[in-house]
């Protein structure tokens, strides 16, 4: 029996080629196993002898001169090879062999819950001059064996017992197209006498209770989809992590289906789809592998390719968050396609929104619907987080929107429709003493109104007042610019994240502008600056603010406009972004009345190096990249920026 050579990547992950993991057990009491080995075989010959199985540490159970074995395992694409060197002093077997007699018995459990699968396989040694090596099968735990079609089973004597080697194809096992994700144990049935026949000693691997299946130990198998896995590990360092999700499903190339894991920070992709047999892998925007809330397969785009479904939990200084996302496994850049908020967690409470996945009528293509769901400790007054700029914002209970719905339309998942909140009230409509005014307004000053109007000053007072601002505070930003187009200019402040603007170009001088910039902290607003970059000699405001996924780091230029009826957002473009030493920064330069963006240079990255892509979801446009992009104008074309 020859074990497939491996390359040196892989091989470096079976440590001392350990065919089990150990763990001693205190008080002297036997050892409990970790895992069980299971060595991809390159060619096979079932003859009896365990010296072909040189590559294979043999792994003991039981122990003496009596009643106890060392075994390994093996596997190709067709089957499972077990080897046994069986210490016995006598064999006790049957022409018709059963239960109730010496054997060697592997007991396997594939899949879950009432999917479930339980067997056991017996190997029984054949006796010299009247019946030969067989293999049998009983579809459960203690149940009666029969005959296994298909199976290799070859006895050889040894000094003092036997050897006992055997092949069992996964066509006859229970669950065994998904072999390599099962449990199992391996334990020596050692019977006493034929005509009374009463199991004296069955040492085992670990111990098989029939009600806790997940006691037994999980499957290792090297080579193929799991040596691939292994080899990534190896590559990454994360040689003692473990996948938290296993999925199988045609998600590129052919039809045949592959391997998709989820392992520590990365979804890693496996099997045929993947040229040179190797793998392919991304790194979410995730802290630790526990941040995978969920994961599933499913074709959203009809293309007869499965995307993968996750939520994932996500971090920064004031809370956490968990997004629905959809990713696209078939491109050679796997990339996000689609995430939308499901969560907040915020100090003071958390608020949640419910995501799933709709089937299509007829032909039409599967939809996603978003529903507001609830939120504890948090209510319209309380809650004062900006929405999402990087992904779709959560619905909150008591927004405007209900649910909303996104279908694939062969570039996005566009909007497809959406329900009303029965129970939104306006904010015009709320009575002035429920809390604070909104992430964005423009609004009557809350001051008292006598023959003359009031002051700047006096309006910043007021507007400190209700938002909560000490006396002594100091804004981080101060300038001053003609917003409103008017002969004076209008006053600009910022207190952390929250800005004000106050001047005679917003409603008369008698009112405010209040603005709470979408930064997941104070200090990720980098920078607030005023120019005109429509043209029409009034100003805009500019804001560059830092986001943060993972160990990336990108800067964000936000660009708006005051109007009669609002402060809307004209642009929204990434100009910056680090990872570790590497960095990129695009030049941006706002004279003349146009604002114009440069690529600039980058340090540490270039074509071959930079592995990351736009993704269809950003609401930002793209970072222009040194080496294939130009210098980018922006003009007003109707409601935003564009080049």
């Amino acid at each position: 029996m020859v074990f497939s050579r491996l390359p040196m990547r892989e091989m470096c992950f079976i440590a001392a080629a350990a065919l089990l993991l150990l763990t001693a057990a205190p008080d002297g009491a036997r050892a409990q196993a970790a895992g069980i080995r299971v060595h991809r075989i390159e060619s096979v010959r079932v003859d009896g002898s365990a010296r072909d199985w040189r590559g294979a540490e043999l792994t003991p159970v039981g122990r003496g001169a009596d009643a106890s074995m060392r075994f390994a395992l093996g596997h190709d694409d067709a089957g499972l090879y077990v080897v046994a060197e069986v210490s016995d002093d006598r064999l006790v077997r049957t022409s018709s062999p059963g239960a109730s007699e010496d054997a060697v018995v592997l007991t396997l459990a594939t899949g879950a819950g009432r999917r479930r699968a339980v067997s056991d396989i017996y190997l029984f040694a054949g006796v010299s001059g009247r019946s030969a090596a067989t293999a049998g099968l009983a579809r459960s735990y203690g149940g009666r064996p029969r005959p296994i079609r298909g199976a290799q089973v070859v006895e050889a004597p040894a000094r003092g017992g036997y050897v006992i080697e055997a092949f069992i194809p996964f066509r006859a096992i229970p669950g065994g197209r998904d072999w390599e994700h099962a449990r199992g144990s391996i334990r020596l049935r050692d019977v006493d006498s034929e005509a009374h026949p009463v199991v004296e000693s069955e040492p085992s691997l670990v111990d098989v209770d029939a009600s806790h299946l997940d006691n037994l130990v999980p499957l290792m198998p090297s080579g193929g989809a799991a040596g691939a896995l292994e080899a990534f590990l190896n590559e990454r360092g994360l040689g003692a992590s473990r996948p938290t999700h296993e999925l199988r499903g045609d998600v590129r190339g052919d039809a045949q289906p592959e391997r998709v894991y989820l392992v520590d920070r990365y979804v890693l992709v496996t099997g045929p789809g993947v040229p040179g047999g190797g793998y392919a892998y991304h790194q979410l925007a995730i802290d630790r592998a526990s941040d995978v809330r969920s994961a599933e397969l499913r074709d959203l785009t009809g293309d007869g390719k499965a995307e993968l479904i996750l939520v994932v939990r996500q971090r920064n200084g004031q809370g956490e968050r968990d997004l629905f996302q959809v990713m696209d496994l078939a491109s050679e850049q796997m990339r996000p396609m689609f995430a939308v908020e499901v969560r907040k967690a915020i100090r003071g409470g958390s608020v949640e929104a419910r995501a799933r996945v709709l089937r299509g009528r007829g032909r039409a293509l599967p939809e996603i619907e978003v529903s507001a769901h609830r939120a504890e400790g948090l209510d319209a007054a309380s809650y004062r987080e900006t929405p999402a700029s990087d992904v779709e914002p959560m619905l909150l209970p008591w927004g405007p929107v209900r649910s909303r719905r996104y279908r694939w339309d062969g570039q996005r998942f566009a909007r497809t429709g959406e329900r009303p909140n029965p129970r939104y009230r306006p904010p015009s409509e709320e009575p002035a003493a429920q809390g604070p005014a909104s992430a964005q307004s423009v609004g009557s000053a809350p001051v008292e109104r006598g023959p003359v109007a009031p002051t700047l000053d006096q309006l910043l007072v007021a507007y400190r007042r209700q938002q909560g601002i000490g006396r002594g505070a100091r804004p981080r930003f101060r300038l001053e610019a003609n917003l409103a187009g008017g002969p004076e200019p209008e006053r600009v402040l910022v207190y952390g994240r929250r800005l004000v603007a106050v001047g005679p170009g917003i409603q008369g001088g008698t009112s405010w502008l209040h603005y709470e910039v979408p930064a997941s902290s104070d200090a990720d607003l980098l920078d607030v600056s005023a120019a005109d970059v429509t043209g029409d000699g009034r100003a805009e405001l500019l804001f560059r603010v830092r986001q943060t996924f993972g160990d990336v780091q990108r800067e964000v230029l936000l660009v708006h406009q005051l109007r009669p009826r609002g402060f809307p957002r004209l642009l929204q473009v990434e100009v910056a972004r680090r990872q570790g030493s590497s960095r990129i920064e695009n030049q941006v330069s706002t004279r003349g009345g146009r604002l114009q963006i440069a690529p600039g240079r980058a340090v540490g990255w270039d074509a071959s190096s930079y592995r990351f892509a736009p993704s269809e979801n950003d609401s930002a446009e793209p970072l222009l990249l040194p080496w294939q992009d130009r210098a980018a104008t922006y003009r007003l074309r109707g409601d935003a920026l564009r080049r």
